[in-house]
């Protein structure tokens, strides 16, 4: 029957190239998968808060701990790279959102020299971040 097409020969299965193509997807939906999740790169503990809500859209997290280091989204800045690097994100996407994931032992002054650098930078959707009792 392969005769009358021209096939000389039985097509063969090649099974390696799928493996192959198998593990690719593996790896990026493994690596697809690590972005999504929430990236906790300092020891904080949110405030209680029972009125607290999950947003809808991802925003910018800012991350601020007992010593008063500034993080935003995992990586670590000091205020004035902070707030160029937030005035930048608020001019690419105006409705851009900001959450402050403030220790609860963090200084009073610092989160309030955040929250003015976050106003300063054009931003007007900004929250605190809490923990669900």
């Amino acid at each position: 029957m392969f005769k009358e097409f021209g096939m000389k020969r039985k097509p063969t299965f090649m099974i390696v190239p799928m493996i192959d193509i198998i593990f690719f997807l593996l790896v990026f939906f493994m690596m697809n998968s690590l972005q999504t999740v929430a990236q906790k790169s300092l020891d904080v503990q949110l405030p209680k808060a029972q009125a607290a809500v999950q947003q809808k859209q991802v925003p910018v997290i800012i991350t601020l701990d007992t010593a008063g280091h500034i993080v935003i989204d995992g990586k670590p800045l000091s205020f004035d790279d902070a707030k160029g690097i937030l005035t930048n994100k608020a001019q690419d996407n105006p409705s851009l959102a900001v959450v402050l994931q403030a220790d609860t032992r963090a200084a009073h002054g610092q989160v309030v020299a955040i929250m003015d650098m976050v106003r300063s930078a054009g931003i007007k959707k900004f929250s605190i971040g809490a923990t669900n009792k």
